[in-house]
C-alpha cells in the first residue's frame, strides 16, 4: 500500500508521514509503508511518527537563520564562502534589504509549518488510541514530546516573522487558508505547550543513553524561559530560571558547568552535564552525498576552511567579535580559530589551520572552532558530520536569570558570576552598565552559536548596532513570509 501523503494546511505542501531521520539512536527508524488511515494502530507506530517530528529539527535548509545567520547577520562574522556570488542571496540580508521573494528565507517558514503539521497529526491521532493499542504513560508522553516540538518550531516562526498562522489541529480542507495570528496569541499557545510539556516530560537523568536528545522536563522550561525573555515577562522568566538552576525539592539539579569550556563542543561530550537541549545528528549508514536524508548535519562543512581541503569558509568570525574579549579570557581560543594555530596537537590529527589571504574572503584571517571536526571524525559524505547542535546550554539559563534578575531588581550578579568564575574571571568590567555587563556576557559567552543578531533585536538595540549596516527597527525586526505563502494564504 503507498504511503499516504498528509497535506500541510498553511504552507499547502505535502510532508510525508513517513520518516527521514536526522539524529542518532532513538531516531533511527524504519519507514512504514501504510494507509494514513491506519497508521495509529499500535505504540510503535505512534514512536515513529513522532521520530517524524523530531526529524525535521535536523532539516540544514530550516536552521541556516537560526545558527550561523544568526552570526553572519548579527556582524560578529564575515559571510565568508568563495565570495559574494557564492549564497548571494545573504548578501541582501546583510544590508537588511529585506525581500518576501529571497530564497533563503522560503524554506525556514514552510519547514517549520511542516513540523507543526506532524505535530498536530501526531497529536491528533495519538490522542484518539484507545488503551489497547497504547499505554497510558507512553501516551501521555508522546504526546508531550510532540508539543514541545511544536512549541519549538513556532517559537521560531514568531520570533523570525512575527504574525503567522496559528493553526493546532488537522484542518479540513475548507480550513486550509488561515489568517496571522497576533504575536501574543502564538506567544501564549508556545507558553502552553512548553508548560504541558513540562507537567509529563521526564528530567534528563530519567532517560537512558538510547533515549538521551529526546525532550525533557528541564528543555520544556528552558524554552518557556526563553519565550518569557523574549517577551520581557521578567518575573516569570527569573522564576522558571530559577527552577532549573535549583528545583524545588524532592527534584535534583540536572545541569552544571562543564568544567572545561571548550568540552561544550567536543564530540566525546555531546549531550553532557551543560546540554540542556541540543539537535540530534549521528553518522547513520545510508543516504546521499547531500541533504537531509542524510543523519549528520551539514553546518561543519560549511564553516571549516577552505584551505586544507576541509571545508566551504562561512560564519568568520571577525574582529570586532576578536576584540570583545577580556584578556585572559579562555573563551575567545575555544571559539575562534587564528591564522597559523596548531589544532588538534599532539593528535594523528594534528594541522595548522590556514586561513591565509589566498582565500580573499576572510577578512580578518579567523574561522569558527565551535562545531569543528577533526579529520578522523569527519564524514565522507560531504552533509553528514555526525556531531550534534545545542540549542540551548546551562550557561545560558544563568545568564537569562541574570537578565531577568536584573530586570526584577533582584541579584543579577551572582548568576553573572557562576559563568565568568568557570572560566577564571573576575568581576564583570561593566557592572556600573548591568545591561552592557549582561549584552557582553552573552556576547562572549555564546559567540558563534547563532544569537548574535536575536539578542541584538530583542534588546532594542537594532539601530544601534547594526544600523551602520541598513538595519531600521520598522522594516528588520522580522523577516518576510515567503511571497508563495502570502499568496496562498492570502494574507
Amino acid at each position: 500500500m503507498k504511503t499516504k501523503k498528509i497535506l500541510l494546511q498553511i504552507t499547502l505542501f505535502a510532508s510525508l508521514l513517513g520518516i527521514v531521520a536526522c539524529t542518532e539512536k532513538f531516531l533511527d527508524p524504519t519507514i512504514p509503508q501504510v494507509d494514513e488511515e491506519l497508521y495509529f494502530n499500535s505504540e510503535k507506530n505512534a514512536q515513529l511518527a513522532l521520530t517524524g517530528c523530531y526529524s525535521v529539527l535536523g532539516w540544514d535548509d530550516s536552521n541556516f537563520l537560526q545558527f550561523w545567520l544568526g552570526d553572519i547577520l548579527g556582524h560578529d562574522a564575515h559571510k565568508g564562502g568563495e565570495g559574494a556570488g557564492d549564497n548571494a542571496w545573504i548578501e541582501p540580508l546583510l544590508r537588511f534589504q529585506y525581500n518576501a521573494n529571497n530564497e533563503g528565507l522560503i524554506n525556514p517558514y514552510k519547514n517549520y509549518f511542516i513540523g507543526v503539521g506532524r505535530c498536530n497529526k501526531l497529536i491528533d491521532g495519538v490522542t484518539k488510541m484507545s488503551d489497547n493499542l497504547i499505554d497510558a504513560d507512553m501516551k501521555e508522553r508522546i504526546i508531550a514530546e510532540a508539543k514541545f516540538i511544536r512549541g519549538y518550531f513556532y517559537f521560531e516562526l514568531v520570533r523570525t516573522y512575527g504574525k503567522v498562522p496559528l493553526v493546532t489541529k488537522v484542518l479540513s480542507p475548507s480550513e486550509y487558508k488561515q489568517p496571522l495570528a497576533e504575536i501574543s496569541a502564538i506567544y501564549a499557545q508556545i507558553e502552553q505547550d512548553f508548560k504541558d510539556a513540562a507537567l509529563i516530560l521526564p528530567e534528563k537523568s530519567e532517560y537512558t543513553t538510547e533515549d538521551m536528545g529526546r525532550a525533557t522536563k528541564g528543555a520544556a522550561n528552558a524554552m518557556l524561559c526563553k519565550a518569557y525573555i523574549y517577551q520581557e515577562k521578567w518575573s516569570e522568566a527569573l522564576a522558571i530560571a530559577e527552577e532549573i538552576i535549583n528545583p524545588t525539592a524532592p527534584a535534583i539539579p540536572q545541569y552544571h558547568l562543564e568544567s572545561d569550556y571548550a568540552n561544550n563542543w567536543a564530540y566525546p561530550h555531546e549531550n553532557g552535564p551543560e546540554s540542556v537541549f541540543e539537535i540530534q545528528f549521528g553518522n547513520i549508514p545510508g543516504g546521499s552525498n547531500w541533504g537531509d536524508q542524510n543523519t549528520g548535519n551539514v553546518y561543519s562543512i560549511f564553516m571549516r576552511s577552505r584551505n586544507l581541503d576541509a571545508g566551504w569558509g562561512f560564519n568568520l568570525p571577525n574582529q570586532n567579535l576578536y576584540d570583545e574579549y577580556e584578556a585572559g579570557d579562555p573563551r575567545r581560543d575555544a571559539t575562534i580559530i587564528t591564522d597559523g594555530e596548531i589544532l588538534w596537537p599532539g593528535t594523528a590529527d594534528e594541522v595548522v589551520a590556514d586561513n591565509s589571504t589566498n582565500w580573499a574572503s576572510n577578512i580578518d584571517k579567523m574561522c569558527n572552532q565551535k562545531y569543528q571536526l577533526p579529520f578522523s571524525l569527519q564524514a565522507e559524505n560531504m552533509s553528514d558530520d555526525p556531531n550534534n547542535w545545542i540549542v540551548i546550554r546551562y550557561a545560558e539559563v544563568l545568564l537569562w536569570a541574570a537578565e531577568a534578575a536584573y530586570h526584577t531588581g533582584g541579584d543579577w550578579q551572582s548568576y553573572l558570576t557562576e559563568v565568568r568564575d568557570r572560566v577564571g574571571l573576575g568581576a564583570s568590567p561593566y557592572l556600573a552598565d548591568p545591561v552592557k555587563a549582561i549584552f557582553h556576557e552573552r556576547r562572549c559567552e555564546l559567540a558563534m552559536e547563532g544569537h548574535a543578531l536575536w539578542d541584538i533585536i530583542r534588546s532594542g538595540r537594532g539601530v544601534e548596532v547594526l544600523g551602520q549596516f541598513g538595519y531600521t527597527e520598522a522594516n528588520n525586526h522580522y523577516f518576510p513570509i515567503p511571497q508563495a505563502q502570502v499568496d496562498l494564504g492570502g494574507f
